[in-house]
């Protein structure tokens, strides 16, 4: 390898380049990917059909909480609850990752701070008080799994405890199930547990919140300060990241996945899309661990009416969700924004913080001795793009009592329907079902098709193509749909060349402030030198700069001799050098002293 080859840079674009990617090559670097902070949840849309229309042992799947023994009472009517099976029943219906947000725990009195409670109890059991400094550094350690484990039993008992206090001399025979929530949150959900079983089916459509870097930019200015000529000072910056409690309401779902933002994310969907005010208990009650995995976050029934134009209007209301979980979304980021503060003080000494305070100090100084030096430091924000997108979409039965909950995808409606509807029902029933999966209005306003046929197999490969709807709304399709030469899915949409599975509902954007901080430096305009000592700055760099036009001269003096010696022939060049930079005779002057003979005078 040659010494250039060394020492030259070499491009890597076998390695990484920026742009799409290309089949055959190394992946290459694309921003416009969605962030790790995307979130799904699944949306039950109730397709209610005639009760007539379900067989006979429909009511009968699962089990209540009367048969559980969770409640004691008759159906309709609730007389007790048993503490210890509704806490079993709890852990049954959560899985081993979710946990509840730390306000969700005090909400109850359970143990938030598992490690600062055993301390507590330590100290007492001590008879000594615990150490103030060491209490901090608890609050600070981060979560781990035992932790989780303990806050997240205590969050069950309490909850149990407070659930089976309920009298039925109040009016109410409500009672709370935390079911998952988006992330690894919770949410609450109240039911009631002595309701009849009434069997239904549902769509289970799989939404996601995606979120995309976009443009940052300067916000609002946080402080401003000056140091006047040769003044130092010392600077101290707090951020919204300083305090647990500031912290906990600070985090947001697009740039964290903390629990406390998933909850309060969760809520904010539940609140804006009415569904906080829906019956939600029979699907709650319905589902179990294994059929949870994400949530739901409300129920919005369709009228089996052909007449009345039902799959437009679910369409219609699918649109409306989405732009209602955009505006929760920009709601979130709101309350987020107003819950991040920061500080920037400035102190003559420097301030050590222990425990979960974390501060930043440094020292500025104004190195100029004629004007002052103004610092302005301001906020820097960052703005992300979301995408309210309908991934995918299965069909569900469930009638209200435990373990009755049924999720299929779309190719297995079949099976579930000939499992809980009557032969001389099905057909219609999948009709119904497979018009309101067939369309959507997107983003942009476009119908998209989200639902695709296969016909005509050859072993296990199907000619898909898109479903479409009549004028009156109901399913385009000769045949049965249900016949076992026919396939149903959700339709795979591309976007910009890129097979990107669900349909894009709507588009917003987000600002969120963000903990970092751009500096501005100022000069002031004033001078606040006297003319003496302006005018020994002036002498100063008058000097300087005769000092540099001397450094110059010489240098060129130098060059245009030795371009002189390269011009001449090579054998006599020896003799040009020589002439133009002649040896220096190595002599000495000494300075001797004169003596006269007329008046003995000594000269020097």
């Amino acid at each position: 390898m040659d010494f250039s080859d060394l020492i030259s840079p070499q491009a890597a674009d076998h390695l990484a380049t920026f742009g799409p990617g290309q089949e055959g090559k190394a992946a290459r670097l694309n921003y416009d990917v969605p962030l790790p902070g995307a979130h799904s949840w699944d949306r039950i849309v109730g397709a209610q059909v005639p009760a007539d229309w379900f067989v006979d042992g429909a009511r009968r799947l699962g089990k209540s909480l009367l048969d559980l023994g969770v409640v004691t009472g008759d159906e309709g009517r609730l007389v007790s609850v048993d503490r210890a099976k509704l806490s079993q029943l709890y852990r049954r219906m959560l899985p081993p990752t979710a946990r509840p947000s730390l306000r969700l725990v005090a909400e109850v009195g359970g143990v938030v701070e598992p490690l600062l409670s055993q301390e507590g109890r330590a100290a007492q059991a001590g008879s000594g008080r615990p150490d103030p400094l060491a209490r901090r550094a608890l609050v600070a350690e981060p979560d781990d799994v035992d932790l989780q484990r303990i806050r997240t039993a205590s969050y069950l008992e309490r909850l149990a405890e407070r659930e089976s206090a309920v009298s039925p001399d109040r009016g109410t025979a409500e009672i709370v199930l935390p079911l998952p929530g988006i992330g690894q949150s919770i949410r609450s959900v109240p039911v009631d547990p002595v309701a009849q079983a009434v069997p239904r089916l549902a769509l289970v459509e799989t939404w996601e919140l995606r979120s995309f870097l976009g443009d940052y930019g300067l916000g609002r200015t946080l402080q401003t300060f000056s140091l006047l000529p040769g003044e130092r000072t010392t600077i101290t910056v707090q951020t919204w990241r300083t305090e647990a409690a500031t912290r906990d309401d600070a985090t947001s779902i697009f740039d964290s996945s903390d629990t406390a933002a998933q909850s309060r994310f969760t809520t904010s969907v539940a609140n804006q899309t009415g569904s906080a005010h829906q019956d939600q208990g029979g699907w709650a009650t319905s589902v179990s661990t294994s059929a949870s995995g994400g949530f739901n976050v409300g129920l919005a029934h369709a009228e089996f009416e052909a007449s009345a134009g039902f799959a437009a209007n679910h369409q219609e209301a699918s649109q409306r969700f989405s732009t209602s979980v955009s505006e929760a979304a920009a709601e979130h980021a709101s309350q987020v924004n107003n819950s991040r503060r920061q500080s920037i003080n400035s102190t003559s000494q420097t301030n050590t913080a222990s425990g979960t305070a974390t501060t930043v100090v440094r020292e500025l100084s104004n190195t100029n001795l004629r004007r002052v030096l103004n610092f302005v430091f301001r906020e820097l924000n960052q703005t992300y793009r979301t995408e309210v997108v309908l991934k995918d979409v299965k069909v569900a039965f469930y009638n209200g009592r435990q373990g009755s909950a049924e999720i299929v995808p779309l190719p297995d409606l079949g099976r579930l329907l000939r499992r809980h509807i009557k032969p001389d029902r099905q057909e219609e029933a999948a009709r119904f079902i497979l018009a309101l999966c067939a369309e959507r209005v997107d983003a942009d306003g476009d119908i998209a098709s989200t639902l695709q046929v296969g016909t005509n197999p050859q072993g296990i490969t199907y000619h898909w193509n898109p479903a479409a709807l009549d004028s009156d709304g109901t399913l385009r399709f000769d045949g049965n749909p249900l016949a076992s030469d026919v396939r149903w899915r959700f339709a795979p949409v591309g976007r910009d060349g890129e097979a990107r599975r669900g349909v894009v509902m709507h588009r917003d954007t987000v600002v969120l402030r963000t903990d970092n901080l751009v500096v501005e430096a100022l000069l002031g305009q004033a001078d606040a030198l006297d003319p003496y000592a302006s005018a020994l700055q002036a002498l100063d760099l008058l000097d300087r700069e005769s000092q540099t036009r001397a450094r110059d001269a010489e240098t060129q003096r130098v060059t245009d001799a030795l371009a002189l010696v390269s011009a001449q022939k090579e054998d006599t060049r020896v003799d040009a050098w020589q002439k133009v930079f002649p040896d220096e005779p190595e002599i000495e002057v000494v300075p001797v002293a004169a003596v006269t003979g007329h008046n003995n005078h000594v000269e020097h």
